[in-house]
């Protein structure tokens, strides 16, 4: 949230950095996360995974919709927009931060 109390959006120019607080367990098909402010657990696939371990604070969320369409078989535009929704819910969770912010 912005110091308004307005849900902070991601966008292409956004850093996304992983909070520090989340610990992160890989299963056998998922990447688990877990928060423990509030003993919360999220679910990401193979997907969601990626984007999590790309989302180290340095990288545009832009450069990261790069690396996805080089590595998976999708249109850019739903990349870049699957991407952004994801991290919009992790920001909005407040699993992910935008550092550039």
């Amino acid at each position: 949230m912005g110091s308004s109390g307005t849900i902070v959006r991601m966008r292409l120019d956004s850093r996304p950095a992983r909070a520090e607080r989340v610990i992160a367990h890989r299963g056998d098909e998922e990447l688990l996360l877990l928060d423990p402010e509030d003993g919360s657990y999220y679910a990401l696939e193979e997907v969601g995974a990626r984007i999590w371990e790309l989302c180290d604070g340095n990288r545009l969320a832009s450069d990261i919709a790069a690396t996805l369409e080089a590595e998976f078989d999708a249109q850019p535009e739903e990349i870049r927009a699957d991407l952004l929704e994801l991290l919009d819910e992790l920001s909005g969770r407040k699993l992910v931060v935008d550092a550039a912010r």
